[in-house]
């Protein structure tokens, strides 16, 4: 299986919460970002046929006309298998008739759609740029042009939210009838606008029992109207599942293209240069612009597999585990899943995997593995 990652570093303007390697640019910089992108793939030769491509940001979205163009003509290198997945990460309000034009020439055929609230007065503390009624619209757009693979981004425990909010959020999503929702709290990340806005207290979050709450709150909504809760935030009608995520979360390898993205193939993990000028500077140079890399031993890839596999709702198929490292995972951790067990945090048959208490305490759980 041939999984590619790029990234899309570009955004219109920098949400509050975001930590990810982005900037606001010009579409003179996108072009010459885009040109860098190219040289970038063309330095791992030419790749099987993919599987799955998702490109992420950023703001994917934000390129259009002759920088869509431009970024069409770097996709159409790739081949592909059959039944492949191409998703791309879209704002509600760049959901336009010539976006999914080209889109849907590129062969996208699914749409990650980051709504994350319903509610302009939290939408505008996160300093989003769409509203309640682009998302409407966005959504009605999109499957007039055949595009039914959609999944929107949701967020909870954001500040001054409260339940009655949640209960708004989710029921209007579900009257969207989309196959795919992310549901995630709100991680407080260093060196962002909120973190700095709650260090003030211009700004409330939260605290851990309303997020618990709340996340109870998602689970038995999304479940009750029959989504498959398939990962600790993730739901989805069966079958429309994400393919390359799960790449992710079965720690599969991957090429990851674009600044700051992140990439794993063979035994190595790698990022790129997640500043936009030493990007640029190393691709004009001809080298893969990697800023750091591990090798990873057998005894750290079993870690990470069984820490990533954790996130999935079926778990870590035991036997699998233990044939592909030559190992018995219920020696080597005994004491660690004895421990875990009489927490009630995971349940150990034929997989290894979370209970649903233990989905409160994931990090918990997966330190235990470290």
């Amino acid at each position: 299986m041939t999984s590619v990652y790029i990234h899309i570093p570009f955004c219109e303007r920098i949400c509050t919460y975001c930590d990810f390697p982005k900037r606001v640019g010009t579409p003179e910089q996108f072009l010459t970002y885009l040109d860098a992108l190219e040289r970038e793939i063309e330095l791992y030769g030419e790749l099987p046929p993919l599987d799955t491509l998702y490109i992420g940001g950023g703001t994917p979205s934000i390129l259009a006309g002759v920088t869509l163009d431009r970024l069409a003509v770097i996709v159409q290198r790739f081949k592909w298998n059959e039944n492949h997945e191409f998703t791309i990460e879209c704002n509600p309000e760049h959901i336009t008739p010539d976006r999914l034009e080209v889109y849907r020439r590129l062969g996208v055929n699914r749409i990650s759609l980051g709504v994350q609230t319903f509610h302009n007065r939290l939408l505008k503390r996160l300093n989003r740029k769409h509203d309640r009624h682009t998302v409407f619209r966005a959504i009605e757009l999109l499957k007039a042009y055949g595009f039914d693979n959609i999944s929107i981004d949701l967020m909870f425990a954001l500040p001054f939210q409260h339940l009655e909010d949640l209960y708004e959020d989710l029921s209007l999503v579900l009257s969207l009838d989309v196959p795919h929702l992310s549901a995630y709290s709100l991680i407080l990340e260093d060196k962002t606008v909120l973190a700095y806005q709650v260090k003030k207290k211009q700004v409330i979050l939260p605290g851990d029992d309303a997020e618990a709450v709340m996340y109870q709150i998602v689970m038995d909504t999304l479940k009750g109207a029959g989504y498959r809760h398939y990962e600790i935030s993730n739901f989805a009608r069966r079958g429309y599942e994400s393919r390359h995520n799960q790449v992710y979360w079965k720690n599969g390898r991957y090429y990851g293209f674009g600044m700051g993205a992140s990439g794993y193939i063979g035994d190595t993990r790698y990022d790129n240069e997640d500043q936009l000028l030493p990007y640029l500077t190393k691709v004009k140079k001809g080298e893969r612009p990697i800023r750091r890399k591990e090798v990873l031993s057998c005894e750290e890839q079993l870690k990470e597999t069984l820490l990533l596999g954790l996130r999935l709702l079926d778990g870590v198929a035991l036997d699998e585990v233990n044939r592909a490292f030559g190992v018995q995972v219920e020696s080597i951790f005994h004491d660690e899943l004895m421990d875990l067990q009489r927490k009630g945090w995971i349940r150990l048959d034929s997989h290894l995997r979370l209970s649903e208490q233990g989905l409160f305490y994931g990090n918990e759980v997966f330190s235990r593995f470290i």
